[in-house]
């Protein structure tokens, strides 16, 4: 169970400083080819649906946006905590 938790916090730390990244590089760059390359994602998922049932509303759905930084990300944090965390 501790390296399943382990191994989410990796991603979701990766992803995160991944895609503040390229955010922060498709900000630097003009419209063009480099920006597009930083500033697309591909989004996957279950689009957010919603059920009334009067008394409550319940909203169900999950969306991962990745984007080339994203994955770049996730593959040097989970180099950095390898080494790191490897005795």
């Amino acid at each position: 169970m501790k390296s399943v938790i382990y191994f989410l916090v990796i991603i979701l730390v990766g992803a995160l400083l991944g895609d503040f990244i390229g955010k922060a590089l498709a900000m630097g760059f003009p419209q063009g080819s480099i920006h597009d390359l930083f500033a697309t994602q591909l989004a996957r998922g279950i689009k957010p649906t919603e059920l009334d049932l009067g008394i409550i509303d319940l909203t169900f759905g999950c969306m991962f946006k990745f984007n080339i930084t994203g994955v770049i990300g996730i593959l040097l944090a989970a180099f950095l905590s390898r080494a790191v965390f490897t005795k």
